[in-house]
């Protein structure tokens, strides 16, 4: 009986240490896959996200990356949109991009320095388009009026394509001369100030405002238009900005409407030494990245104040 017994022990020790050798090995695959798992998942994020930089045109394939990787945020971190973890989010954020081959630096922006404490105001990543490295800045959604941190809707980032170009007091039509003689598309022409001969009253200066918002080259909704009745006499003063007036049946329109309203330029005491003095303001669209260029050659005109350099913001969607 007593050998019977032992036997059984014996037995049951050796099925107690297989059990526990499976179940270790068990443990131990399950953990590998979960790694491997998760390596693949991370490799396959960078190479989708990395693919579209291929053609800078295709970046907006890389939204639904950027976003499948704030979907595997721990959920603690989704509550109130993302508000309440934003940091940690963006520091994570950083930290991925960073970690992605096809992207040269990522940051996280600040609040401007006149807030204090400064806070994290977003992320920025920098990549390459045709050898010109460019920040993209990521614009997170709106959701019911508040910023969620956990979705993108795309980027947006600034190119240096226009320049303004500040003019001593010049008559419009020497402006347009101006203008004329060079290939580049006027954005805007800013700080036109003119005074109407026509009878002082109400009914004229609405009716003057009316036919000029009701022009090709004002704004589309009448803001570039504005006007009152002031001064010594009470004249009606006419404060407008012009666009597209590289088109030249637009300056001769013009023209002709100084004529028709009676328009004439605000007569100016000219004061060359005034770098803010009277003057147009013309806004051109140049050639990416050769602000500096035509900055240098704006100058050199005797009847040029100043000119800078100016941006836009393009929207990747």
């Amino acid at each position: 009986m007593k050998m019977i017994i032992k036997k059984i022990s014996a037995f049951q020790e050796a099925r107690l240490k297989y059990t526990a050798i499976m179940l270790l090995c068990i443990v131990t695959m399950v953990f590998f896959a979960a790694v491997g798992c998760e390596k693949q998942n991370s490799s396959f994020l960078e190479d989708e996200f990395c693919s579209c930089f291929h053609n800078f045109e295709d970046i907006n394939k890389t939204i639904p990356v950027v976003n499948d990787f704030l979907a595997n945020m721990p959920n603690e971190m989704k509550d109130n949109g993302g508000w309440t973890y934003k940091e940690q989010i963006f520091q994570d954020l950083v930290a991925w991009f960073k970690s992605l081959r096809c992207v040269i630096d990522a940051n996280i922006l600040w609040s401007d320095a006149a807030i204090y404490p400064p806070e994290m105001g977003g992320v920025s990543i920098s990549v390459k388009d045709n050898n010109i490295v460019k920040e993209l800045y990521l614009d997170f959604a709106i959701v019911e009026g508040y910023i969620a941190y956990t979705h993108i809707l795309g980027y947006h980032y600034a190119i240096q394509d226009a320049i303004h170009v500040k003019t001593k007091f010049t008559k419009i039509i020497q402006v347009f001369d101006f203008i004329s003689t060079l290939d580049f598309k006027v954005k805007e022409i800013q700080y036109g100030m003119y005074v109407s001969n026509m009878p002082s009253n109400a009914d004229n200066l609405q009716t003057i405002i009316n036919g000029l918002k009701a022009k090709p080259y004002t704004s589309d909704d009448g803001a570039g238009v504005a006007g009152n009745m002031q001064g010594f006499n009470n004249q009606i003063i006419i404060y407008i900005r012009l666009f597209d007036m590289e088109n030249e049946d637009y300056q001769a329109d013009w023209l002709n409407t100084m004529n028709y309203y009676e328009l004439v330029e605000y007569d100016f005491e000219e004061d060359d030494e005034n770098i803010y003095g009277p003057g147009h303001v013309i806004l051109f669209q140049i050639p990416e990245g050769t602000g500096k260029q035509w900055e240098a050659k704006f100058i050199e005109y005797d009847f040029v104040r100043w000119a800078g350099m100016s941006y836009s913001a393009r929207y990747i969607r």
